[in-house]
């Protein structure tokens, strides 16, 4: 599968992590993956109210605190909640989205 492209510009936390040190299937098993759409994300925080330990705003757009992360329901709530649908949960090891609910 190829690697998603990202601007060469992008900054570095926006690149997906080379495959050497991207967590592996034994580190991702059981925990969730969080994305952020930040050409979607509005900024309206809903998600730092709903998940304060996992989501910061970083120039006015949300990010993960960590991208993998336990299972917390606070996660999938800040997911279901975002009115720009801009935050994505996943089954880290398997890609499956969790929330929000389609």
């Amino acid at each position: 599968m190829p690697e998603p492209r990202t601007a060469p510009d992008a900054p570095p936390q926006d690149r997906p992590l080379p495959p050497e040190v991207a967590p592996g299937p034994a580190a991702t098993a059981g925990r969730w993956r969080i994305e952020v759409d930040r050409n979607v994300c509005a900024g309206t925080g809903l998600c730092l109210g709903t998940a304060s330990r996992h989501m910061r705003l970083d120039n006015g757009r949300a990010r993960p605190v960590e991208e993998i992360v336990d299972p917390d329901p606070s996660v999938t709530d800040a997911a279901d909640t975002c009115p720009m649908e801009a935050l994505t949960v996943r089954d880290a090891a398997t890609g499956e989205v969790l929330a929000p609910e389609r």
